[in-house]
């Protein structure tokens, strides 16, 4: 099973405040769209919350303790999801050959080291918040591919899609 991460990152690292996304790129949602759409998602509880909803489309997994209020918020309706409590039945899944990880911060830091690619859109503009991207160690990452778009009428900021591939290993 082969795990991505993706992601918007403002420059100085930050994905979130109070469970929100603190820009609006409407060419990032397209893009997050086209690389997840009929593939299989992985989320946290409040990313799933901050969404409000199941992305159609897609197999979704949601990572929770609080198994009881997912299914509650679900009422049972999507036979594309999975609610499960630990990275472990994660793992133990059959029959998932990738799955982009789409937060928050928590899974992102548990899966940065098993992600074999990183699809990152940086948002060229310092903003403050309270969650974080993990650092992308150079050491471990290559970066593969970087287009870069400047801000128009309907984008405020300069952004970037960057793609980091796992660097492999040498045997000596």
């Amino acid at each position: 099973m082969k795990f991505i991460l993706i992601s918007a990152v403002s420059t100085n690292g930050y994905i979130g405040k109070n469970n929100k996304l603190m820009w609006y790129l409407p060419n990032d949602l397209k893009h997050f769209k086209k690389i997840t759409y009929g593939e299989t998602v992985l989320m946290g509880r409040k990313t799933f919350e901050s969404i409000g909803k199941i992305l159609p489309g897609r197999r979704n997994i949601i990572l929770t303790k609080k198994k009881k209020i997912i299914y509650l918020e679900l009422n049972k309706k999507s036979k594309n999801t999975k609610i499960l409590s630990s990275l472990k039945e994660v793992f133990s899944l059959k029959n998932y050959e990738k799955i982009f990880v789409i937060g928050g911060q928590k899974i992102y830091e548990s899966m940065i080291d098993k992600a074999e690619k990183i699809e990152l859109t940086l948002v060229h503009k310092k903003f403050y918040g309270d969650k974080k991207f993990p650092k992308i160690d150079p050491k471990n990452w290559e970066k593969k591919h970087e287009i870069l778009f400047k801000k128009d009428k309907n984008h405020s900021y300069d952004y970037s899609f960057i793609r980091y591939e796992r660097k492999k290993t040498r045997i000596k």
